[in-house]
């Protein structure tokens, strides 16, 4: 049986996140996962389509670090609309989780991971996980 993709098994624990934990659980503790699973996910894409360019003798080397990977991919496909679209929601998110937050609401109904970046709250974060979803699979026509 083969392995599961390891970036849909971090949609798994996304869903699961964002449409159980954070309904009993309301703390910006929780949206930051929820955040570093995104960054995860679309890591793990970004790194399994480097190692098939890899494999198809497209690209010498693949970079070790995951920004710069994602920078690059940007070059390996500059017309490409969606793939530009992609690494800005990475570097997006990495500035978010990266910056200094604040919470408000917290333990209530409209929790709010609070960032110089961006407000980010539970309808955010489910329209984040549906275009997360439409990028993974985008990945995956992009390799066949």
């Amino acid at each position: 049986m083969e392995d599961e993709d390891p970036a849909k098994g971090e949609l798994k624990r996304i869903d699961h996140l964002v449409f159980v934990t954070l309904k009993y659980t309301r703390t910006v503790d929780v949206i930051r996962t929820i955040i570093e699973k995104f960054i995860a996910a679309l890591d793990f894409k970004i790194e399994d389509y480097y190692n098939h360019l890899f494999e198809n003798g497209k690209v010498a080397r693949i970079h070790p670090v995951a920004l710069v990977r994602a920078k690059n991919l940007e070059k390996e496909l500059p017309k490409d609309k969606t793939v530009k679209d992609i690494v800005d929601f990475y570097v997006h998110l990495k500035k978010v989780y990266n910056a200094e937050y604040r919470a408000k609401e917290e333990y209530r109904k409209n929790v709010t991971l609070v960032t110089h970046e961006e407000d980010i709250n539970i309808p955010r974060l489910k329209e984040y996980s549906e275009l997360l979803k439409d990028y993974i699979i985008y990945f995956e026509e992009l390799k066949s």
